[in-house]
């Protein structure tokens, strides 16, 4: 949907775990509202959200595409690799003889980057010490 168009909702459905059904269509809420059942129209945002409109203008909630992306927690067994892709990013340098492992699956992009945010804060239980020197945490689709 490109970004700046109106979408008139003509059939919402509140589904379990924050997720909504939207003429046809599966979205994960992502700020809800109360009766959120009650939108009106979908707008696309310049940076891709997808906000959720109502009769009263002030009323707002955010939602994106349901996806289903996999977190991976990838270890490195060569040191100068793991600085090379700490700088590059580049996915070809990752080898068979490393580990890589789904550590997760997330229902949005935002979701996904949460997860990932719990490794990397320092006052997270789940605080990963060995992040950037040997160990990352990517997402995929």
């Amino acid at each position: 949907m490109p970004k700046g168009k109106k979408t008139v909702i003509k059939e919402i459905k509140l589904l379990e775990n924050d997720e909504i059904l939207i003429n046809g269509r599966e979205y994960v809420i992502l700020e809800t509202t109360k009766d959120i059942q009650t939108a009106k129209t979908m707008k696309v945002s310049s940076n891709g959200n997808r906000i959720l409109r109502f009769d009263d203008e002030n009323k707002k909630a955010r939602i994106d595409l349901k996806r289903s992306i996999d977190i991976y927690k990838i270890t490195f067994k060569d040191e100068q690799r793991a600085k090379q892709f700490a700088k590059s990013k580049d996915k070809k340098l990752i080898l068979a003889d490393d580990t890589k492992e789904i550590i997760s699956t997330a229902n949005s992009s935002i979701q996904a980057r949460s997860i990932i945010s719990k490794f990397q804060d320092k006052k997270s239980k789940d605080y990963d010490k060995q992040l950037g020197v040997n160990t990352f945490y990517l997402f995929e689709e």
